[in-house]
């Protein structure tokens, strides 16, 4: 079912926004312009907007329009991220890059194992890495694989970064495309890594997002839990990973 027009208009000024095609300071289209662009009724770009306003993403002033507001980046799901390496091959956007903590084979946890549908203690990959833009840590998180997988996407055990994001370099290894995808999250406290790594003081809260992405067959391709520092928005549409 498609959304809304007015979510329409603010979702693709919202990509822009978090691509930095648009950044802070910049002005977005008058609503004349978005009004004509978009082939709808004034109320309907006015609404748009009121979206990203509440999400903290523009502000607006009388006599000069609305722009992007200097804020915290927006935390992207790993469904986003993946999207972004199917169209433009690459898993970052402008001024992110991660830096690979770790890249091993570990014993399963049971949350990893029941997740995979494999046993606890079974070998598995787990790939550990620190996202910045610019010179700040904007999240660390996890990436789970099984045995299988890995056998097929040697990279994965390499400390070097996958450009092209872990989930796409399976795919194209492996042929198993994702489908659908499942995150739910929480916040909690950082422990006491989680501070150190994304340069906190604490106490300090944290998001924790988890992520499962399905192949067409509905077997897990990969397991991702990811933290980053409070204050930062996300937000997901109604999708399926084959978009």
């Amino acid at each position: 079912m498609a959304l809304p027009k007015y979510d329409q208009i603010a979702g693709d000024l919202r990509g822009r926004i978090v691509r930095g095609e648009l950044k802070a300071g910049d002005a977005l289209p008058s609503e004349r312009e978005l009004t004509e662009r978009w082939s709808v009724a004034r109320a309907t770009v006015v609404r748009a907007l009121d979206v990203l306003r509440q999400e903290g993403l523009i502000e607006t002033r009388q006599g000069t329009g609305s722009t992007v507001r200097e804020r915290a980046p927006l935390a992207r799901t790993a469904g986003e991220r993946y999207r972004t390496a199917v169209r433009t091959g690459q898993i970052y956007t402008a001024g992110e890059y991660a830096e690979i903590v770790g890249a091993e084979t570990l014993p399963a946890p049971e949350d990893v194992a029941t997740v995979l549908a494999i046993e606890a203690g079974e070998p598995v990959v787990r790939r550990h890495r620190v996202t910045f833009e610019g010179e700040v840590p904007t999240a660390t998180s996890w990436s789970w694989f099984t045995a299988e997988v890995a056998a097929q996407a040697p990279r994965l055990l390499h400390r070097e970064r996958v450009r092209e994001g872990t989930t796409r370099y399976v795919e194209m290894q492996t042929g198993r495309r994702p489908h659908t995808g499942r995150d739910w999250w929480t916040a909690r406290l950082a422990t006491a890594e989680e501070l150190e790594l994304l340069r906190l003081d604490g106490p300090a809260a944290v998001a924790e997002a988890r992520h499962v992405a399905y192949d067409a067959d509905g077997r897990a391709i990969t397991y991702e839990v990811g933290v980053s520092p409070g204050g930062r928005w996300t937000r997901t549409d109604e999708y399926s990973m084959n978009d």
